[in-house]
């Protein structure tokens, strides 16, 4: 392997590896000190460390002509490969398998001391093939869960190490070609690093805009749709509903008495009853209605191809249960009601206009003794009976 590494060749590469780490190292300082860092971060950092490192020893060694007599890049492939698969089961969550392959490559490792170099090679072909063959199906998994381009990155990088290794072995054995067996295990090795880092950096990137995108459209207390995801999720329905002429139905929920709740109890306790009402309102919900928080106290429920008489019936199980379920706090119970508005409008409608129809109905229930539910069909209000 000492002549296929010139010194000029060695001095460019060894530039490459600095400036791909360096730049990793600024992202990883930058991200590091982020409230929620990125799952695997500091594993991801090790790896990128040790592989540096490695190929800085290997490059040593070249100049050196060898004299150390031991390989570095065998035993680098397999301490790397497992301390890859150690980032990927953090990133993934996973923890199974980590002590097993462990202990299998630092025996594999232990045999630097003991096997011609030949040997070693095939030894830790073998060995970082399977530390890469679970780093690939663990990014590859991970990859279509998150539906992370990242990952999947990541994933060809450790499918390409896998391929480089058994090249090499098909060099060696078949062509009987050790030195060129060694030039395609260590480029592979070389690509499959700068895609590893390439791939971690766009999961991270991936990862953030998502959550830029979660936190614009979701309701940190309820984990509900906010008004905005609330649009973007109702595109495709209301031009649908306007296409096929459809219902489309809403019911407005305000809690009575939240401000009352809040000043006696506390903001602690508001944001309790928030919550309750809000999984008592999922849980009702049919897979197709859509729910969102408007307001402090104030929830949308838009129902898809929902004529107004069924929407009704839903909104008078609200009501119901809601008022069955009261909030205990240091042993005191408080009551909680409901006023609710509904509205159903057919064919062509905005959210704005279906809410404001729904809202009038809903500051009717409001002025006429809380605890009930109005409807707005675009005719005269109406005003039910039923009060618990």
């Amino acid at each position: 392997m000492e002549n296929f590494f010139p010194d000029h060749w060695s001095t460019l590469y060894l530039g490459l590896i600095f400036s791909i780490t360096l730049a990793q190292m600024l992202v990883v300082y930058d991200l590091s000190s982020s409230t929620s860092p990125p799952a695997g971060l500091g594993m991801f950092t090790v790896y990128a460390m040790a592989t540096m490192i490695s190929w800085v020893l290997f490059t040593l060694q070249q100049g050196l002509d060898a004299t150390l007599g031991i390989s570095a890049p065998p035993v680098a492939w397999v301490i790397n490969g497992y301390l890859l698969f150690i980032a990927a089961t953090q990133r993934a969550g996973v923890i199974r398998g980590r002590i097993t392959l462990g202990v299998i490559c630092l025996l594999g490792t232990l045999c630097v001391l003991f096997l011609q170099q030949e040997n070693l090679f095939v030894l830790s072909a073998l060995l970082s093939s399977l530390c890469f063959t679970a780093c690939a199906v663990i990014f590859a998994r991970r990859g279509m869960d998150q539906r992370n381009v990242g990952d999947a990155i990541m994933c060809i990088a450790a499918v390409l190490m896998v391929a480089g290794a058994m090249i090499g072995l098909y060099q060696l054995y078949v062509r009987d070609d050790f030195a060129g067996a060694q030039l395609v295990s260590f480029g592979a090795y070389s690509w499959a690093y700068v895609l590893v880092v390439v791939g971690f950096l766009a999961s991270v990137l991936v990862e953030y805009q998502q959550h830029l995108s979660h936190l614009a459209t979701i309701d940190p207390l309820t984990q509900l749709l906010n008004r905005r995801g609330l649009e973007t999720s109702l595109q495709v329905t209301l031009a649908r509903a306007h296409r096929l002429d459809s219902f489309t139905s809403a019911v407005v929920i305000d809690i009575d008495h939240f401000k009352q709740i809040n000043d006696s109890f506390g903001h602690e306790t508001g944001d309790k009853v928030i919550r309750m009402v809000a999984g008592i309102i999922t849980r009702s919900c049919r897979g197709s209605d859509v729910v969102a928080r408007i307001g402090g106290e104030e929830f949308l429920l838009v129902m898809p191809e929902t004529e107004l008489e069924f929407a009704r019936k839903v909104a008078e199980r609200l009501r119901e249960a809601i008022a069955e379920h009261p909030l205990w706090v240091d042993r005191q119970r408080i009551p909680l009601t409901v006023s609710l508005g509904v509205a159903g409008i057919r064919g062509e409608i905005s959210l704005d206009q279906l809410q404001q129809e729904a809202d009038r109905a809903m500051y009717l229930a409001k002025r006429n003794g809380r605890n009930r539910v109005a409807w707005v069909d675009n005719k005269p209000v109406h005003l039910s009976n039923s009060v618990v």
